[in-house]
């Protein structure tokens, strides 16, 4: 279902507030970000899937080894998902929040 919802975010939507980060009104505004971390929940799942229920191996660092190259995979979606954050926080800091009727004291 992640990988789904994953999909959903970068569906075009004329009624979006704004563009997303790759420049056009999306369904999820805060596409492409949702996008790495959907599809990093869906590896994420199926990593604990494979390595705690289908392995029978006792031996961790044998497990490790067998699923090395999951984890690197895994990093190299979470990685565009932690920069896509890190442009988003940075491009959304520059506006001023309006609705929030909140004071500093």
């Amino acid at each position: 279902m992640a990988s789904l919802g994953g999909l959903l975010t970068l569906i075009p939507r004329e009624g979006a507030s704004y563009p997303n980060l790759i420049g056009y009104s999306s369904l999820c505004t805060f596409a492409p970000a949702a996008t790495f971390y959907c599809f990093f929940l869906a590896g994420l799942s199926c990593f604990i899937r494979a390595v705690f229920v289908k392995d029978t191996n006792e031996n961790i660092p044998a497990k490790v080894k067998t699923h090395g190259k999951s984890i690197a995979i895994l990093v190299l979606i979470l990685t565009p998902a932690l920069v896509f954050t890190l442009r988003y926080q940075n491009i959304k800091s520059y506006y001023a929040d309006t609705a929030a009727s909140a004071t500093l004291e």
